[in-house]
Formats: C-alpha cells, structure tokens, sequence
C-alpha cells in the first residue's frame, strides 16, 4: 500500500471475525485497523481481493527469546557471566483484532474469509470507515464521533429504540452525560422523553437548543387518596414491629378516603375541593388544601394510646414529603419536543419505586390509545436511571412488573425504555436480555464484564476486554440502533448538563482558601482601624 506504512501483520491465528496481529510495539486498544488481501473461492480456481476493518481488543508484549529475572542481568544492559545483553533480546507485540466488516468494492458485508498470515496490517483510514458508519440525517440522531475520526459522525436509529436500551458503565463514565445528549437531541427531532431522575442530576437540565426543545421538570408528588392505602402505611411507619400503629392508620386512611372518593364521584367535584368541605365541616378547615387532609387523617384515628405516635410519624411525613392531591400525571405533560426530568431524589428507595410504578403504567396507558383518538400518543422514551434497585435479579419491587410489561408491550405503541446501570451484575438477566440495543462505557469488574457479556450474546470477550480502557466519554455502541457492525465512540459533551460531573475538588478547596484568607485580611484591618480611631 503506497502512502502510508503497516503496523504490523497477521499472526498465526486468523479467522473471518478474529485474527492474531504481531507488532514491534502495541497498538492500543480501541484502535481501528485496514487488512487487504487476497482469497480464493471454495474451490481454489479462483483468486481475488477482500478488504476488512477491524478493532484492536487486548494486547501484550512477550519476548521472543526467554527473560530469565536474577542479578546476573544488568539493568544497562552489560553482562556477567556471559549473559546476553538485554539490547539484544528481541521483543514483539501481539493483539487480537476484531475483523467488523468486509468493505471489498464499497460494499459492506459480513468478513467470510479470513487474511493470510503475515498479511501486512495498516492503520484504517476515513475512507475505509465512512462506508461502514456515518451519519444519516433522514433517520439518525448524532451522538458523537468515531473515535480516532472527529469528522466521521456517529448517528444511531431512533426507530430501533423500539426494542430498548442499556446503557451502563461505572461512576464518571459518562452514563448521564450520554441520556442529556440523546435526550436532547431526540426533542430536537420531535420526539418525546421522560428521565425518571433518581439523584436529581437532570433538574437543572438546559436543552443545547432552548428555542427548539422544552425542558420540562416534574417534582414527584404523593397522593394519598390515590395511593394503596398498605403502601402509604409502610411510608408514613416504615417500622415493621409497628403492627399496632399501622392497624390504626391502615383504618383512618381506609374511612377517609372512602369518604372522600364517594363525596368526589357523586358530587362531580375535585378531592381539593371535598377535603376543603369536610376540614370546614369539623372546624379544620386550612389555606392549603394537603394540610387539612393531614389533620382530618388525624381525627379519623380510633382513640388509643398508641395515637400520639402515630399522629407525629403522621406530621414528620407530611412535612418532609411533596404530597399533592391533585397531582398531574405525567402523560398529561407529554409533548413533541419536550424532555420530562420526573425529580425524585428526596424520595426513599421504596417510594422511588412505587413512583416509577405509577410513571410507566401511566406512559404505556397512555401510549396504548394509539388509533383510538384525535389526538395520536407521540412516542416515548423512558429512561430509568439506577435500574439495577428497580430491576434487580433478586429484588421483588413493585415497577419490576411493569417494566417487563413496557419492554413486551411498549414497542408496539410508541413506547422506548433506556435501563441505566452501574452495577449489570445485579440486573434481572432475565427481564434485560430482552433488550436489544447497548451502549457499554468503561466497566472496570470482571463479573459486570461477564455479566453484559451474558445480557447481549453479541459482546465477545474481546470486546469486554477494551470496557476497562475506556477513557470517560467513551463508549462501544451496539444493536440496531447503530446498524449491524458496534461502533467505537466518543459521545459528544452536553454543554447544557450542569449537576452530575465529578467536581474539581482542588479547585474548589483553592477557591475556599482565597475567600477565606480574605476575610481574614478584611478582618484585621478593620480590627487595625479601629483600633486606631479608639486610640
């Protein structure tokens, strides 16, 4: 090949999808390669050229001649005792590659054929790539560069999202920064997204293109009229040997919203306005409408000495919850070109999960109405940060249920679910393994590796060996969201994401220090002046 040099060449392991390269020095993980060679049809009368791009997996350096660790070696190089120098030793590198795509005439293709050894191996080059990825404005959202080609852009299929997708990659790796960009930009296009935001990292979430696209956020609210009345028990007495203090509550809450419920069916009117009637009935009437329902809760109590307990724990929930009895449901909010960020960080783990029970049964009954109505469901994507809490193998939560439920049922209406983990090796592999798009950043533990590696039956061992080299930002895209060949990627940065990346603690502590300094400063001159003017 005039123009530019090898790097290497095939070693004595070549298959179709997976050839041994030997190097005088490593080519790093994650590198993109260019074989041409020739072959010869099945019966050997025929010859002809195949051109294939690959990606560097793992690599090591061994030396060819045995290195024999005593200190007789020199660290210079010279010898006792008749030790050849170590200048002399000769050492190679030797790396597997993943043969992706067979790009002979421009057609690209699965590789059938696998290079000769000693084949010479070059460095790929845009051309060889841009027929394998590149960006289709018509179909495709862009999510960043081909890394190594910053003008080779990367876009994947929204369509395909109807078959979900898993996001997951350690702390810092770049998980939410990868959700604010495809979020972002599938608004951009039109479309739909909800964020159930577990730490609150998307509420102060601003689109890059704020004329275009409405960032909309959404406080979860508890209703408690609304909600299971065991449910509510548990939040308000989380304290399991409590059994007197929840039968109490269990029945106070059952009357009055009973009572409640009945009076807003018959009388056509809101649960806000009934409350109001009842609290103005028994003399409790209040400006906000949640802190009457609070006392008429209390009063409903039976007399008894365990009452006072519970009327605290009653106040304390009340008072550090968000509860709305008129709360808007999501769907009611579910516009083309708006972002959703549902904010339940203030909520525990059980009342995450019930909230995200209420959120996806709401978005896929919402989406269900499809062709039965003027007004079409625009389709959807959910994204479900930590899902390992809400989708773990060995939890029994309660959006568990209908999460499966999406993901069966979702694709036929509209309905796309994003699951962003952490930790995979706690994921339900039987609930994810329906997933059939992937975005791996680095994963660092080998049982996470083995774990994705179980979830997708289309991540090989080579790949699992790049994850822990993944610089942050970096991700290996697969499934039909990127077409049939993985992508190697460096997802474009989200200007418009301000909570969620690692601070500069340094910095921050220097800044600290200045401050404080001069206040100090400050301090002892007016200390200084007024002693002077005393003086």
């Amino acid at each position: 090949m005039s123009g530019f040099r090898p790097v290497g060449i095939v070693g004595e392991v070549s298959r179709p999808t997976e050839v041994m390269v030997n190097a005088l020095t490593p080519i790093p993980s994650g590198t993109y390669i260019y074989v041409k060679f020739k072959a010869r049809d099945p019966q050997g009368l025929e010859e002809f050229e195949r051109e294939v791009v690959g990606i560097i997996g793992s690599c090591l350096y061994k030396s060819l001649v045995p290195v024999v660790t005593a200190p007789t070696i020199s660290m210079y190089g010279s010898t006792y005792g008749g030790t050849p120098p170590l200048s002399n030793l000769k050492i190679e590198s030797y790396m597997t590659a993943l043969i992706i795509a067979d790009i002979t005439g421009g057609q690209v293709e699965a590789p059938r054929y696998p290079p000769p050894p000693e084949t010479p191996v070059y460095l790929a080059e845009h051309k060889h790539l841009s027929t394998i990825y590149g960006y289709k404005p018509t179909s495709d959202v862009e999510v960043g560069s081909l890394v190594g080609f910053d003008k080779l852009r990367v876009g994947i299929n929204v369509n395909s999202l109807a078959k979900h997708l898993l996001i997951t990659g350690t702390t810092g790796s770049g998980k939410s920064n990868l959700i604010a960009v495809l979020a972002d930009r599938i608004a951009r296009g039109g479309g739909s997204v909800v964020i159930f935001d577990v730490h609150g990292e998307y509420r102060s979430l601003e689109s890059e293109s704020p004329n275009d696209v409405d960032v909309k956020p959404y406080e979860a609210a508890i209703n408690p009229i609304e909600m299971p009345v065991n449910s509510l028990v548990k939040f308000i007495i989380p304290e399991e040997q409590a059994s007197r203090q929840r039968r109490l509550l269990r029945n106070a809450l059952r009357e009055l919203n009973d009572k409640i419920v009945q009076k807003a069916k018959s009388g056509r009117k809101s649960y806000e306005l009934v409350v109001k009637e009842l609290g103005s009935n028994m003399s409790l009437a209040s400006d906000n409408c949640v802190d009457t329902y609070r006392e008429l809760l209390k009063n409903y109590l039976k007399k008894d000495k365990a009452v006072e307990d519970v009327e605290v724990k009653i106040d304390d929930f009340f008072e550090w919850h968000n509860v709305d009895l008129n709360v808007r449901k999501v769907s009611e909010l579910i516009s083309s070109s708006r972002i959703i960020v549902v904010d339940v960080s203030k909520l525990t783990d059980d009342e995450k999960d019930y909230m995200l029970k209420v959120i996806a049964e709401d978005i896929l009954w919402y989406l269900k109405m499809w062709g039965r109505g003027t007004n079409q469901p625009i389709p959807t994507l959910l994204v479900v940060e930590e899902a390992h809490i809400f989708l773990g193998e060995r939890t029994a939560s309660r959006s568990k249920e209908i999460l499966q439920r999406f993901i069966r049922e979702g694709r036929k209406f509209g309905g796309m679910l994003a699951i962003v983990s952490q930790r995979p090796r706690a994921l339900d592999v039987n609930v994810v393994s329906q997933v059939q798009n992937y975005a791996f950043l680095k994963l660092v533990q080998r049982t996470d590796r083995s774990t994705v590696m179980e979830l997708t039956d289309i991540l090989s061992d080579e790949y699992a060996n790049i994850l822990p080299t993944l610089p942050p930002g970096h991700a290996i895209l697969m499934g039909e969201w990127v077409g049939e060949y993985p992508a190697y990627v460096r997802v474009d940065r989200h200007s418009g994401k301000k909570v969620g990346t690692t601070p500069d603690i340094t910095k921050i502590w220097r800044e600290c220090k200045e401050k404080y300094r001069e206040s100090v400063s400050k301090a002892l001159e007016k200390k200084s002046m007024i002693s002077e003017w005393e003086g």
